[in-house]
C-alpha cells in the first residue's frame, strides 16, 4: 500500500483530481481537511479501512478495485461512473464482488453511493433498522434487502436482476428511473414501496401494497399483484397484469397503443436489451414522449421524473494540477483546477 497524507482546505473537486492523476488506480479519502491518498488494487479496502465511523468521504479513480468488504460506517462514496463517459473519455470505476450494507448491535451507517459497477450483487443487512442510504447511477445484480430499512432510495441504476425484499420491512423504499429485470419485492406485510420512471423487462411478484406509477413494462411477460397494490399510469400490457382484490390498476397506456419496442423507443431497437448490437447503451428516449406522459408531466419511463436518466455521476473532471515546490514540511500545496462534467 502506497499512502500519501494532504493537508489543505477542502475542495470539492480536489478528491476526483488526486484519484485521476495518479498512476493506477487510487482511492482519497477526506475526513475534514485531512485527505488521504491510498493507491493499487486494494486500495478501496484500506481507506475504507482508515475512515472513521461518520463523515467521511471516498472518492475511487476510474478502474478496477477489490472489494473491501461490509460497509459499516456512515460515509459517501464516489466513483467515476459505472460505465465509461465515452464523451469525456473517462473509464468506469469497477469493483469486484458486492455491495454490502450492513447495521451492527452498535451502529448503523448510513451511507451514500454513487457511480460504480459492482459485480456481484446489492445487499443491505444486519442486527437493527438501516436507514437514509442512497445508491445513485451505480451498476449491480440483485438487490436483496436483509434488514429493516427506512429512507432507502435506489435511482438511475443498471440492475441487471431483481430487486428482492428478502421478507423484511421496509418504509419509504424507492426505485426510481432505474433500468432492471424485475421485481420481486418480498417485503414484509406493511411495506411502503415505490417504483417510479423505470424500466422492467421480467416480471415481478407484488406482496404488499406498492405502488408502480409511470413505469415501461415489458408486454411479454405477466405481471401478478396481491391485494393493495397500484399499478397506475404505466406504458404496459393491461391483459398481462394479473391483479387481485382492493387493486388499483387504471389509467395505463395500453399496448394497444403502441405495436412492440421498435415503435416505442426512438433508436428503433426490436428489444429491451440495456445496450444497442454494438455496445453502445441505449437513452431510452421515446418516438412519441408527448404521447405517455406521467403524472408529473413528464414522459414516463427513465428519461422522466425528477432525476431523467444520465449514468454521468456528479464528480468532477481535472482541467490541470501543479504542486507548490516551496511546500512546507509536512504539508504538500496542490493547486488543482476542475470543472464539473457536463451532464448531457
Amino acid at each position: 500500500m502506497k499512502k500519501i497524507l494532504l493537508s489543505l482546505v477542502a475542495l470539492v473537486g480536489t478528491i476526483a483530481a488526486i484519484a485521476q492523476i495518479s498512476d493506477g488506480v487510487s482511492a482519497t479519502l477526506q475526513n475534514g481537511e485531512i485527505t488521504s491518498v491510498f493507491y493499487g488494487y486494494d486500495s478501496f479496502k484500506d481507506a475504507v479501512a482508515a475512515a472513521p465511523e461518520e463523515g467521511s468521504i471516498i472518492t475511487l479513480s476510474p478502474g478496477a478495485f477489490s472489494n473491501p468488504g461490509a460497509l459499516t460506517k456512515s460515509m459517501k462514496i464516489y466513483g467515476a461512473g459505472f460505465e465509461k463517459d465515452a464523451s469525456n473519455n473517462i473509464s468506469e470505476t469497477r469493483v469486484n464482488g458486492d455491495l454490502t450494507i450492513t447495521s451492527t448491535d452498535e451502529f448503523s451507517p448510513v451511507v451514500r453511493i454513487e457511480g460504480i459497477y459492482y459485480t456481484g450483487q446489492a445487499v443491505i443487512n444486519g442486527t437493527q433498522l438501516v436507514a437514509n442510504t442512497e445508491i445513485i447511477k451505480c451498476s449491480f445484480g440483485y438487490f436483496y434487502n436483509r434488514a429493516e430499512t427506512n429512507n432507502i432510495i435506489i435511482r438511475q441504476c443498471y440492475i441487471r436482476n431483481w430487486v428482492n425484499g428478502q421478507d423484511k420491512k421496509t418504509t419509504a423504499f424507492v426505485v426510481a428511473n432505474c433500468w432492471l429485470s424485475g421485481m420481486e419485492p418480498n417485503f414484509a406485510a406493511g411495506s411502503q414501496v415505490s417504483v417510479d420512471h423505470c424500466i422492467i423487462v421480467d416480471s415481478w411478484y407484488s406482496q404488499g401494497p406498492y405502488f408502480y406509477t409511470n413505469n415501461i413494462i415489458n408486454p411479454a411477460h405477466y405481471y401478478r399483484f396481491s391485494a393493495g397494490a397500484t399499478c397506475y399510469n404505466n406504458v404496459c400490457s393491461n391483459n398481462k397484469l394479473d391483479v387481485g382484490g382492493n387493486n388499483v390498476c387504471e389509467g395505463n397506456y395500453d399496448q394497444s397503443l403502441w405495436t412492440d419496442c421498435k415503435t416505442l423507443f426512438a433508436d428503433g431497437q426490436d428489444n429491451w436489451d440495456y445496450a444497442t448490437e454494438d455496445g453502445t447503451p441505449r437513452t431510452w428516449e421515446l418516438a412519441n414522449p408527448e404521447t405517455y406522459v406521467g403524472t408529473d408531466g413528464t414522459p414516463c419511463g427513465v428519461t422522466g421524473g425528477n432525476f431523467p436518466w444520465n449514468p454521468i455521476p456528479s464528480t468532477p473532471r481535472i482541467i490541470s494540477t501543479s504542486v507548490d515546490s516551496k511546500s512546507e514540511p509536512g504539508k504538500l500545496k496542490v493547486s488543482i483546477k476542475a470543472e464539473a462534467r457536463p451532464l448531457e
